[in-house]
């Protein structure tokens, strides 16, 4: 049995549907478990929606309505029938309903509720046209199958009754394709609870895990993994093959094509990883192996650049100039795990500690304010962390030459740039 994991990204209109449907012929009479993510830029409008409501304390009916035409208008494009839009109006009542009666004051946990829609849309709708093209195919509700703990919009899974539930949900006899979401899932309590940001490349590689997967395969927009992001370096390089640890450093670092989390579940069992493109579905795309027998670490004999943008360096210092010690660190620390921050890049000095994160619009303003009653605190937004895997010289000058550059860091295979 193969994973096949497609991103919002590929899918955007009915030609894509068509795209996809053309693609899945060929694999047809094999068994699969197919993720979706919502469609293209779904997630964002959904966290726009929730947003605004929590800023301004408003339901923008501009921001629903274009949600909902986008799955209405995609329905008409591809079903003769009105039973998929009778269905899909009925969800949306549902949240438009949520709104009318008020969110709770919680962020995080109305947060998992509503962008969890995004999926639930999508894969009913790509399900039920797989059924009108007369594939053999069963629709699955990762919610009721994925079960975490209660740490909204970051979720940590329970892996034996996850394990255990899609097994018995995700694997019959009695169809060839199994179809569900990617990034959602629930508490013990049955509340929508998320896998992250990015996370519908985990759900793949949790199933992949669970089901002791041939293979699990990323259908991206692009022919495999670069060593660097396309968009934003044309003469890029493919790279075809490399090993697991090569892989989750890029992930870790902030590489775009999969998710931090994606790789190592796979990699303790050796199941193959692929990326491939959606677009190109002859090409090979990218391997991700176990290559230990040749090299422990196959490293790709070019340097990886990865950028991550909209990030702020935070410069926190004691109020009375003392050194930053062992139990401010605690402080710092405990404020990080409280807002759900993820640190890109730190560093320290004897009275100053520096932390390069995401700067979250909503965290990051309370995380500060936080810090403020304890600390000195300084920061620099619109910043830039760009990361150097297998650096040489010319490379390091091709990316921060004459640049400001605010904080560098360097090992024996990584190079790091905060630059303005």
């Amino acid at each position: 049995m193969k994973i096949f994991k497609f991103g919002g990204g590929i899918l955007r209109n009915k030609d894509d549907i068509f795209r996809l449907v053309s693609l899945l012929k060929k694999y047809e009479n094999q068994k699969l478990i197919i993720v979706f993510s919502a469609f293209y830029k779904i997630t964002s409008k959904f966290e726009d929606l929730l947003n605004i409501y929590f800023s301004e304390n408003k339901f923008d009916w501009i921001v629903f309505n274009y949600i909902k035409n986008f799955h209405l208008n995609l329905i008409k494009s591809i079903f003769e029938i009105k039973d998929v839009e009778i269905s899909i109006n009925k969800i949306f009542k549902s949240i438009e309903n949520d709104f009318k009666k008020g969110l709770s004051d919680n962020y995080h946990f109305e947060y998992d509720k509503i962008v969890s829609y995004g999926e639930l849309l999508s894969s009913f709708i790509i399900a039920e046209y797989l059924k009108n093209q007369k594939f053999n195919c069963k629709y699955v509700d990762i919610r009721n199958v994925i079960i975490t703990d209660s740490v909204h919009t970051e979720a940590k899974v329970n892996w034996d009754v996850s394990i255990k539930n899609i097994i018995k949900s995700c694997i019959s006899d009695n169809f060839n394709f199994c179809v569900t979401q990617g990034f959602i899932s629930s508490d013990k309590n049955g509340n929508a609870t998320t896998l992250g940001r990015e996370g519908s490349d985990f759900t793949a590689s949790i199933i992949g895990f669970a089901v002791n997967a041939k293979e699990v395969v990323f259908w991206k927009e692009v022919n495999g993994i670069y060593n660097a992001d396309p968009s934003e370096m044309p003469d890029c390089k493919l790279i075809p093959e490399m090993s697991y640890k090569e892989a989750v450093e890029q992930a870790y670092y902030g590489a775009k094509i999969l998710h931090p989390k994606t790789i190592k579940p796979l990699q303790n069992k050796k199941i193959p990883i692929r990326v491939k493109s959606f677009y190109e579905g002859n090409e090979e795309g990218t391997r991700i192996i176990d290559i230990s027998k040749f090299n422990s670490n196959f490293y790709p004999n070019i340097p990886i650049f990865i950028i991550k943008d909209n990030q702020i360096l935070i410069s926190i210092s004691s109020k009375d100039f003392s050194f930053i010690t062992e139990h401010n660190l605690v402080k710092i620390y405990s404020l990080l795990s409280k807002y759900l921050i993820k640190v890109n890049l730190m560093e320290s000095s004897a009275i100053s500690f520096s932390v390069c994160v995401t700067n979250d619009k909503f965290k990051i303003p309370k995380f500060i304010n936080k810090l403020k009653s304890m600390f000195n605190v300084l920061f620099n937004k619109n910043l830039s962390l760009i990361t150097i895997r297998h650096y040489n010289s010319e490379s390091i000058k091709k990316m921060v030459n004459k640049k400001e550059v605010l904080i560098i860091q360097k090992s024996r295979h990584t190079a790091r740039f905060v630059i303005k």
